[in-house]
């Protein structure tokens, strides 16, 4: 009698009744690495969690023991990224990816534990908290691998952890762990094991659900035109969607609750 077949890489969105998604990179015997497969099915994932209402806040997070994500599945490269022609074809997938998560008008958490490499750590870098359980392992191993760290992807790192900690990851191509993933800057918090990090995680998921849609949406624009480099900040938008708030039904109940003593709850309205 044969065994069941092998379950295909995936990933998952699913989403509680408080408004958190999580968005579950599922391909374990490859410790999460994300093939051409699951590439093409993120844009997708990314644009229901921007368009449902219900939704508040976004958690990254890998399957099982192992690792959050280990990047792109190399074990295709030979067939699908092979040369310039096919590479090309293979980064536009990760850039519609990417331009999606940049543009996201609702916090993102990456929840990470063992390893978190390559096109993985581009991910986390492009959440607004990363938190980090104590057997973490981050790096981008491109070097080592002879394949190029795109222009675009030096820039997420420079973002976060600045010129000259970007120039020792990228040239060394090591990867970092423990107490040092805090004194690069990689990590929002390092917490002592993966129940604490979960922890944590739910915790400020929680507390950014709880938020008002709307201030989030203006806070995420600011942050969005403060660091974009395809074009000059779009200050009118960040604007608008400021005083959208001061208009908002939200505000006139931030303003009741605070009188009342009592939690505001917010619509996004």
């Amino acid at each position: 009698m044969s065994g069941a077949a092998p379950r295909a890489d995936q990933v998952r969105l699913d989403v509680d009744r408080a408004g958190v998604a999580r968005l579950t990179f599922d391909h374990p015997r490859r410790l999460n690495a994300i093939s051409a497969a699951m590439w093409r099915e993120l844009p997708a994932l990314l644009e229901r969690v921007e368009e449902e209402r219900a939704i508040r806040v976004l958690v990254l997070q890998g399957a099982g023991d192992r690792a959050f994500c280990t990047g792109n599945d190399t074990s295709e490269f030979e067939t699908i990224r092979a040369d310039a022609a096919q590479s090309a074809a293979y980064n536009a997938l990760q850039r519609a990816v990417a331009e999606r998560m940049a543009r996201l008008s609702k916090p993102a958490i990456a929840a990470i534990h063992g390893h978190c490499l390559g096109a993985g750590l581009e991910l986390a870098l492009q959440c607004d908290l990363r938190f980090a359980s104590a057997d973490a392992r981050m790096g981008v191993p491109a070097v080592k691998l002879g394949l190029p760290y795109r222009l675009e992807d030096i820039v997420k790192l420079v973002d976060v952890i600045g010129l000259a900690r970007t120039r020792l990851m990228v040239l060394t191509g090591r990867i970092f762990a423990g107490p040092e993933l805090a004194e690069l800057g990689l990590v929002t918090r390092l917490l002592p094991d993966r129940a604490a990090m979960e922890a944590a995680v739910a915790e400020a998921a929680a507390e950014i659900a709880a938020a008002a849609p709307l201030s989030l949406k203006a806070a995420k624009a600011a942050f969005f035109e403060i660091t974009r480099r395809d074009a000059p900040p779009d200050l009118d938008r960040a604007q608008r969607l400021a005083d959208a708030c001061y208009e908002s039904a939200d505000y006139a109940e931030g303003r009741r609750a605070r009188a009342e003593k009592r939690p505001p709850v917010f619509r996004g309205e």
